[in-house]
């Protein structure tokens, strides 16, 4: 497996690596690209808002499932059920593929084949005059396997599957979300809202 790692202290690789999007392009595909700015508020800037970044962006993942459908998740600690698409972060020295395929393997214990780098989702996290920016790359993979087994020692989840129309359905019910996770949940939908866009009508993906 090609990677681009880089491993001497503090050197880190950026949150969009054009070399790296080049590379990844030719392999599965030019990805669609969209900037957003999301409006920050206490609950979402506790959990993204870093003068410092922790990670390079994080993976998001389109997984077909052998009877058609694509997998969603859910967190045990949610104050309520909210499924949504799975997701996991990049290391700031990590590549891209590799943290998918690590993320994919944590979070669902699926074997899987990529097929498409769908988009880079390019966010800039808004507050008080300042933002702070995050990039979500999204790709959609094929399951080899029904089982889904998470990492024993990643958090628990539940799961379920649903047609990929229904997708935008996710993304509403996560932009109707109230409470601490309402700015959260705004933010969640607009990845849905782009893997309906991309995906939703287009029958390669049936």
């Amino acid at each position: 497996m090609e990677t681009h790692t880089l491993t001497g202290a503090g050197c880190y690789l950026p949150q969009v690596d054009p070399i790296e999007m080049h590379i990844l392009a030719a392999k599965y595909g030019t990805p669609a690209r969209r900037r957003v700015v999301v409006e920050t508020d206490d609950y979402l800037a506790a959990q993204r808002w870093r003068a410092t970044p922790d990670r390079r962006g994080e993976v998001i993942f389109v997984i077909r499932q052998p009877n058609g459908e694509i997998l969603l998740h859910s967190k045990h600690r949610y104050e309520q059920p909210v499924f949504r698409l799975p997701t996991g972060g990049i290391e700031l020295n990590e590549a891209v593929e590799d943290a998918l395929l690590r993320e994919v393997k944590e979070e669902t214990g699926q074997s899987v084949i990529i097929r498409r780098f769908l988009a880079i989702l390019d966010c800039h996290f808004h507050r008080n005059g300042s933002s702070v920016p995050f990039t979500s790359y999204l790709f959609y993979l094929e399951s080899r396997t029904c089982l889904i087994e998470p990492d024993e020692y990643d958090e628990p989840s539940e799961f379920c599957t649903i047609p990929v129309q229904r997708i935008t359905q996710v993304a509403a019910h996560l932009r109707g979300l109230n409470g601490r996770r309402q700015g959260w949940g705004y933010w969640r939908s607009l990845a849905h809202d782009l893997v309906h866009d991309l995906m939703g009508q287009n029958t390669q993906f049936n």
